[in-house]
C-alpha cells in the first residue's frame, strides 16, 4: 500500500505539473511542485525502501543509488530554477521516466 500510495502521490503531482505548464507556465507554479517533490521524496523514499524490506525484498544499492540519484536532480533543478532558468520541461520529462521506468518496471520487478 505505501508504494502504490507513493507511485499516486506522484503521478498526481506529475499530472498537476502537466497541467500548469501548459496552461500558465507559472514559475510559483513550478517552484511549489519542486518543493512538494523534494519534501514528498525525501518522506517517502525511506518508506518505500522500509515497507520493501519489510516483505522480504531488501532493496539492493544500485535500486538505492536510483533514489539518491533523482533526490539529488531534483536538487540541481531547484537550484537552476532559482537562477531563473526554466527547467519545467526537464522535470516533467524526469518525472515521467521515473514513472515509467523505476515506479512500473523496477518496483514492480524487486516484488515479483
Amino acid at each position: 500500500a505505501v508504494i502504490e500510495a507513493q507511485r499516486c502521490w506522484l503521478s498526481d503531482l506529475t499530472d498537476s505539473l502537466d497541467y500548469h505548464l501548459r496552461h500558465d507556465g507559472s514559475r510559483a507554479a513550478l517552484g511549489d511542485c519542486l518543493t512538494q517533490l523534494l519534501s514528498g521524496l525525501l518522506q517517502s523514499l525511506p518508506s518505500e525502501e522500509e515497507a520493501f524490506f519489510q516483505l522480504g525484498h531488501p532493496l539492493d544499492a544500485a535500486h538505492l543509488a536510483e533514489h539518491n540519484q533523482l533526490c539529488l536532480e531534483v536538487l540541481e533543478l531547484i537550484k537552476r530554477h532559482e537562477y531563473g532558468e526554466d527547467v519545467g520541461a526537464a522535470l516533467l520529462q524526469r518525472l515521467r521516466v521515473w514513472l515509467g521506468e523505476h515506479c512500473a518496471s523496477t518496483d514492480r520487478a524487486v516484488l515479483h
